[in-house]
């Protein structure tokens, strides 16, 4: 199942490698996970911790970056980072499936002229974790 970004895995036993397994009782646990994942995930979502890995923290570190409308190679330079290929797939990637950044030309993501600006959840999220105004940024 798929739900905002989210995905829920059920594993149930497999009575030929364990016999004993009561799966009455994943049944039960089975129920229970698709209630909590479809009643409490959209209301969760806003409240989940932003800097919980590694990707996160360099997410936090492009937004804190950005300024206004900036193309890939200004990006770069503000983050003094030297590889493309890690800026599109360790930032960029990330921030944009996160909702966090758009394209300014989203029909054309591979155009010269493409830039990146914040979205409203990108600066929301900006807000909280560091406590600024949203006016500001």
């Amino acid at each position: 199942f798929e739900f905002d970004n989210f995905t829920t895995v059920t594993f149930r036993p497999n009575p030929e490698v364990r016999p004993d397994a009561d799966t009455e009782g994943y049944r039960v646990a089975e129920q229970v996970t698709g209630q909590v994942t479809m009643q409490d995930t959209p209301q969760d979502t806003p409240q989940v911790a932003p800097q919980d890995t590694p990707q996160d923290a360099g997410i936090a570190r492009l937004l804190e970056a950005i300024s206004g409308e900036m193309n890939r190679s200004q990006i770069q330079k503000a983050l003094d980072l030297k590889d493309t290929k890690h800026v599109r797939k360790t930032y960029l990637s990330p921030a944009l499936q996160a909702g966090l950044i758009e394209m300014t030309i989203p029909d054309k993501p591979r155009s010269s002229k493409q830039c990146y600006r914040l979205t409203l959840a990108g600066r929301d999220y900006l807000h909280k974790s560091k406590g600024w105004d949203r006016g500001k940024n």
